[in-house]
């Protein structure tokens, strides 16, 4: 099996642009989070696998050869005759932001993962598994991916977990995101979307001592740039300025670029450094998946060599 499993949501975006997007020809690309990680580590080089499920229909196939076309195992990617696969539409506003509502209304694909689905799974070579928190509410994914997390930090496999908090969750029984929590060695997220609301504090400071532990590190990041948080250090990395055309995948980049320092035995500050710079160059193209190769990454680190750290 490969290094790094990402397990979660795969989808179609279809983009309602803004202003002058209006002139490019938009049609649906392929998304959902984890999957966005995944091909952004395909494409870095990274032995990644993704672990989902959508319909056996025309996005689902066309999802799942992309994937395969960035170089990601795809053989726990379930394509089911029985689910529609999940689209997305998202408005873009004229700060380029994003604003997602979900097609159908009912029974999401993704969240359509069962145990057995996961015990298929081959993790003798997996050394990272990567999820989120948006599958952790709704049955059956949420219990069968927290008992999955657990079993898999109980071997040795370290945790990244995406906070990804969603306004609709706030106020929803949290009993599998808090275990998940529990069994993750990074918690990732934007400060002012997942972090802030997760914890109900008004500051970064506030919301790090109220979930940082001996057994994890806290990743926050918005659009300043980002830090790591351990109980006896604390590291910062600036963002790199790029025009940008969207915010699409931003987050998931920078997972990506994360996940990239530390399987290659980086240092959290290089982590953190490596995690910008792939959301950087995504937000300066249009889409989610506009992240580059590893030749790509280190041309535009060198670029950018005064401002960073990374080795």
């Amino acid at each position: 099996m490969s290094k790094v499993l990402c397990l979660g949501d795969s989808c179609a975006d279809i983009v309602i642009p803004y202003g002058d997007h209006l002139k490019n020809d938009h049609s649906f690309s392929c998304g959902g989070s984890n999957a966005n990680s995944a091909a952004a580590l395909g494409k870095l080089g990274v032995s990644v696998a993704f672990a989902g499920k959508a319909g056996n229909d025309i996005y689902g196939r066309t999802m799942k050869q992309e994937l395969q076309d960035n170089s990601v195992d795809v053989s726990s990617f379930i394509l089911d005759d029985e689910l529609v696969s999940t689209q997305v539409v998202v408005t873009l506003d004229e700060n380029n932001d994003r604003h997602p509502s979900l097609l159908p209304q009912e029974r999401q694909a993704y969240l359509e993962i069962y145990p057995q689905d996961l015990s298929l799974i081959d993790l003798s070579d997996t050394e990272y598994i990567l999820t989120n928190g948006m599958m952790l509410f709704e049955e059956p994914a949420a219990k069968s991916i927290s008992d999955f997390l657990v079993s898999a930090h109980e071997r040795g496999i370290r945790i990244l977990l995406d906070i990804n908090y969603r306004p609709e969750t706030i106020h929803r029984d949290k009993y599998y995101l808090d275990t998940a929590i529990a069994a993750a060695d990074y918690l990732l997220g934007s400060i002012e979307d997942d972090f802030l609301p997760l914890t109900g504090t008004k500051t970064l400071q506030n919301a790090v001592k109220t979930l940082l532990t001996e057994n994890n590190a806290i990743i926050a990041h918005d659009k300043k740039g980002a830090s790591a948080f351990t109980l006896n250090h604390c590291y910062s990395a600036d963002s790199y300025p790029v025009e940008v055309s969207d915010t699409l995948g931003a987050g998931d980049a920078f997972n990506a670029g994360f996940i990239y320092g530390l399987i290659h035995n980086k240092d959290l500050q290089n982590c953190l450094a490596y995690g910008n710079a792939v959301a950087s160059l995504c937000i300066s193209h249009p889409g989610a998946r506009n992240t580059p190769d590893e030749n790509a990454l280190r041309s535009f680190l060198e670029s950018h060599r005064s401002g960073c750290s990374c080795e």
